[in-house]
């Protein structure tokens, strides 16, 4: 037996050799075969961490903010675009009231006109048939273009005049002649149409400034109106964009979020770490190893072992 052993070293312990480098084959296998779903499991949830960070920066810290400063401007302007238009409103009731007070004003100036002409017409009429009067009388004097040769009408019976009429008064006295009342009248409805006629031509003046100036306020204001409204809808089909945008982004983030969860499954395989697996798989194959080794030295020439001391006992 023992020449038989030394013809085939390996003798009985060939086929147990041969199955520990297979299972030293299996194990090798096994933990590059881990190694490689390891890497990619790795790889996966780095670029899965990333992508959502990524996504996650890009909805909360690009398009929200951009979101809000958006929305804000919009408030903004639909409360600008709303006090422009109450400002128009504004100057719209004023022109309409500031019209109809310089109606009733101008129709109020006619009137006061129309009542000073005629009154100075009244009373220069009324003076002149008093002046006629008091001039035939003599108690006012004549001009010297009056002094012209009437004709006398006697009455057919002269012998009933009594004494000459010498009047009440003086006509022409300060301040209870009629006359001179008469143009003191005269002159107040003078004075009345030549205020009217200023406070006419003042009062249309300012209208005039009013409208003016309202109707160039009103027109800013209607293209402030106009401006604002056309930004504020640039600005709402913008947020519209950017929250489609938003919407796509955390679509694809919610996905990423999705994969990440699918992937723990597949990555974290049984109750032990990658790291206790590999250690102890190591272990595994430095104990074939060693083992194989021992097998593989039991029939060297100058072995100890037992079957080669029997050997040399035969003899």
């Amino acid at each position: 037996m023992a020449d038989q052993l030394a013809i085939e070293p390996h003798g009985h312990f060939g086929a147990v050799i041969n199955s520990i480098e297979k299972m030293i084959f299996k194990l090798a296998d096994e933990q590059m075969a881990e190694d490689k779903h390891k890497a990619w499991c790795d790889e996966e949830d780095a670029n899965s961490k990333a992508s959502w960070a990524d996504k996650h920066d890009k909805i909360h810290n690009d398009l929200q903010p951009k979101l809000n400063v958006l929305q804000a401007l919009i408030i903004k302007l639909g409360d600008d675009i709303t006090d422009a238009e109450d400002m128009v409103a504004d100057i719209t009731g004023f022109m309409q009231e500031a019209t109809e007070i310089r109606q009733v004003g101008k129709k109020e100036n006619k009137i006061s006109l129309k009542d000073a002409e005629d009154a100075q017409d009244a009373v220069a009429r009324a003076t002149a048939v008093l002046e006629d009067f008091y001039k035939s009388t003599g108690m006012v004097a004549k001009e010297a273009w009056e002094f012209v040769q009437q004709p006398v009408t006697l009455s057919a019976k002269p012998s009933t005049w009594g004494a000459s009429y010498n009047g009440l008064t003086d006509p022409l006295k300060q301040p209870s002649g009629i006359v001179s009342v008469l143009q003191r009248v005269a002159a107040d409805f003078a004075k009345m149409e030549a205020d009217t006629r200023a406070q006419e031509a003042t009062d249309q003046q300012e209208y005039d400034d009013q409208m003016s100036k309202s109707t160039i306020d009103k027109a800013r204001r209607n293209k402030e109106a106009d401006m604002k409204s056309l930004e504020k809808k640039k600005s709402i089909d913008e947020e519209a964009a950017l929250e489609k945008r938003k919407k796509h982004v955390q679509e694809e983030k919610d996905a990423v979020s999705q994969y990440m969860k699918d992937l723990k499954p597949a990555c974290s395989v049984g109750t032990s770490s990658y790291d206790d697996r590999k250690a102890a798989r190591d272990q595994e194959i430095a104990a074939l190893h060693e083992a194989q080794s021992i097998l593989a030295d039991a029939f060297k020439t100058n072995s100890t072992s037992f079957l080669s001391v029997r050997r040399h006992s035969v003899f």
